[in-house]
């Protein structure tokens, strides 16, 4: 909860949008860019989306960096809540209409490694209707390990897999921990069990590891959590790097780029599953992102905190009782944030410090 990082824009007519920059243990770095943005972008019209984007990205000499990438995102989800307000259309109207009647969803489970842990978590799940999950079944790992590495982690699958059913779905995050002879040998070790994708098998800033994994996995391969642009992603495309792309709403240069990347990945037949673990405006913005995208899978939901933000959010995103979500009809984004309620949340900003170390005391990869 302390991470989150929300935006409100207002128009000098009195109609406001709210927006989302949520980037883990940087919520005040976000916060300083987006209101540097808003000195840049202050007095432009609301309703030219792609005019106030582009000046907020290429009047920004480093235009990489995902402080800024998720600043702009905020700004921009805004923008497009704006717009939906004025025109009394649901954003994924304004993107062309929704493709699909519903939205499929998975529980995210968290990080463990604990296969009884992971059965209850996956029945608990189960008990609320999903019918899919996602986990991090990885410790810190070395960039060689032996057999003892390989049978744990397929413990964990094999439990999984156990409690789902045949015909249950589950996806692995191996968070990018794994060198590429970890990943492949992780993938051959879990193959049996049937994960949907494996996602970030090899640290994301090293897209030729990505490709050996690629070469060898059968097991589709899923990344792009950590990616901010059309641009970072277009190498992924390319060099047909990945089965899966999972850009963020919050961190990827907002619900305009996010779409231009839906349609890219359409484009070389890649799957679409949006990064989605966050807060609740993210939720909204990824809602009405997945009813517009044609090549969309399924979404992320942190459905363990769900409940927490009913205490400052007029909607949070809902399993609707058997693994799915309806796709938002009000105009904008149709949420709204309790201004008050925020202000009393006690600031813990700092207080979570993603850390990881190996079983000999050297730092792992987070």
């Amino acid at each position: 909860m302390s991470d989150l990082c929300f935006a409100k824009v207002e128009t000098e007519d009195g109609v406001w949008g709210w927006g989302e920059g949520s980037l883990p243990g940087k919520a005040e770095s976000v916060a300083a860019a987006i209101r540097e943005l808003g000195t840049l972008v202050h007095g432009m019209d609301a309703l030219e989306i792609a005019r106030v984007w582009q000046r907020m990205v290429r009047h920004s000499y480093w235009k990489a960096g995902p402080i800024l990438s998720s600043a702009v995102s905020a700004i921009d989800m805004a923008l497009w809540d704006i717009k939906g307000k004025f025109y009394g259309a649901p954003v994924h109207n304004l993107l062309g209409g929704s493709v699909r009647d519903r939205v499929w969803l998975y529980a995210n489970i968290g990080l463990c490694d604990d296969p009884y842990e992971l059965r209850d978590r996956t029945r608990a799940a189960m008990s609320m209707g999903y019918n899919a999950v996602k986990f991090y079944p990885l410790p810190a790992v070395n960039s060689l390990e032996g057999p003892s590495a390989y049978r744990a982690v397929a413990a964990c699958c094999e439990a999984v897999r156990d409690e789902l059913g045949e015909d249950g779905v589950f996806c692995l995050d191996f968070h990018g921990r794994c060198s590429p002879s970890v990943a492949v040998q992780m993938e051959a070790a879990v193959r049996h069990t049937a994960p949907l994708w494996i996602e970030e098998p090899t640290a994301p800033e090293d897209v030729g590891a990505l490709q050996r994994v690629q070469e060898k996995f059968q097991i589709a391969v899923a990344t792009g959590e950590r990616y901010n642009s059309r641009w970072q992603f277009r190498e992924i495309f390319e060099r047909r790097l990945a089965d899966v792309v999972q850009p963020d709403a919050s961190n990827c240069y907002g619900i305009s780029e996010m779409h231009r990347i839906a349609a890219m990945a359409e484009t070389y037949g890649v799957a679409y599953a949006p990064h989605n673990p966050n807060g609740p405006v993210q939720a909204q913005a990824s809602l009405h992102l997945a009813a517009a995208a044609q090549n969309f899978v399924i979404l992320e939901h942190r459905h363990d905190v769900n409940d927490a933000f009913t205490a400052f959010a007029s909607v949070s995103l809902k399993n609707r009782g058997d693994g799915w979500a309806e796709i938002p009809s009000s105009p904008g984004l149709g949420i709204e944030l309790e201004e008050d309620a925020l202000s009393r949340m006690p600031s813990a900003t700092g207080d979570w410090i993603a850390e990881s170390y190996r079983r000999d005391g050297s730092l792992g990869d987070w």
